[in-house]
């Protein structure tokens, strides 16, 4: 299922959304999962990245032990159990399903703000360069590569923050606890 089908399938939920609330109710929602979204971005750009070095670590062990990636490793586990750290793997395993899972939300919920947050192109440009990023960006380097001043970026940043936010807690968590969506991108079982 590409993004835009996954944007138009949830349309009906934000449509319902949206109409079965008064625009000062919206309003104080997004603000209010604006707090939580920052906070759940900024968790998630630290996990990205403490998470790439626990990977290319766990890749070096690989190369060093059995000279070949971690991927060759795993398939072929039961063999080399003996030379790697299998209790460690397993470990590292079970937290990157986790992440995975994480980020396939992130994603959902990002994909609705470009879908259908006003401006959403340019702010989810912002969210995936702000936290999504495989390095630390700062905002000054953010601004730079969109192009955009620094008063409407922080404006802009904070609009994108609020409207992942509602769309992350109103929308894709709901979803994500309905059994009939899949972990990957709003797939629904028939």
């Amino acid at each position: 299922m590409t993004d835009r089908d996954y944007a138009i399938k949830s349309m009906k939920e934000i449509t319902f959304q949206m109409a079965s609330h008064a625009q000062d109710y919206l309003e104080v929602t997004i603000e209010r999962h604006y707090t939580d979204i920052k906070e759940l971005m900024t968790s998630y750009q630290k996990l990205i990245l403490e998470n790439q070095v626990v990977l290319e670590e766990l890749d070096m062990e690989c190369q060093e032990k059995i000279n070949e990636d971690m991927a060759y490793a795993l398939s072929y586990l039961s063999i080399y159990n003996h030379q790697l750290n299998v209790p460690k793997m397993h470990r590292e395993m079970h937290n990157l399903m986790i992440i995975y899972g994480l980020s396939d939300m992130i994603y959902r919920g990002m994909t609705l703000v470009k879908f259908y947050a006003p401006n959403g192109v340019t702010l989810s440009e912002i969210l995936h360069s702000c936290f999504c990023s495989h390095y630390n960006k700062t905002d000054v380097e953010v601004q730079q590569e969109l192009g955009i001043g620094r008063t409407s970026f922080y404006k802009m940043k904070k609009q994108a923050l609020g409207y992942l936010g509602f769309y992350f807690y109103e929308i894709v968590v709901p979803q994500a606890k309905d059994k009939r969506f899949k972990p990957s991108l709003g797939v629904e079982e028939e």
